[in-house]
């Protein structure tokens, strides 16, 4: 693995823990993945993302990162949105989902993030 691999991967694991677990990620977006909807909040939350991800690769792409990162960007709205609205949808089918002292929670959340780690790791292999 080159620097400039290790380096993009870990700006867009950065980019990711700031777009979800920082104020980036409001409380309307919150609360729209865990009750289920609206989906336009689930939507900024993901464009949120694909910006934050838009910024490592520009950050971390030594040579013309302006065409990789238009290409990561689109693609990581519609991943994010993808399955952060899954999530939300299976929480409204199955309560469980959606209660932190309930086992199947985590094991969703495990799930959910790693969903959005493989896509970051693909992201990267795919701009490098």
């Amino acid at each position: 693995m080159t620097a400039e691999t290790f380096g993009l991967l870990c700006g867009l694991l950065v980019a990711h823990y700031l777009g979800d677990f920082t104020p980036l990620s409001t409380a309307r977006m919150l609360e729209a993945k865990y009750s289920g909807g609206p989906l336009s909040p689930i939507a900024g939350h993901a464009a949120v993302h694909a910006l934050l991800v838009a910024l490592a690769v520009i950050v971390f792409v030594r040579s013309s990162p302006w065409l990789p990162a238009a290409i990561a960007a689109p693609i990581e709205f519609a991943t994010h949105f993808s399955i952060d609205a899954m999530r939300a949808r299976l929480g409204r089918r199955i309560p469980a989902l959606r209660d932190p002292g309930q086992n199947v929670y985590w094991y969703a959340f495990g799930i959910d993030q790693l969903a959005h780690a493989l896509v970051l790791v693909g992201l990267a292999a795919l701009v490098l």
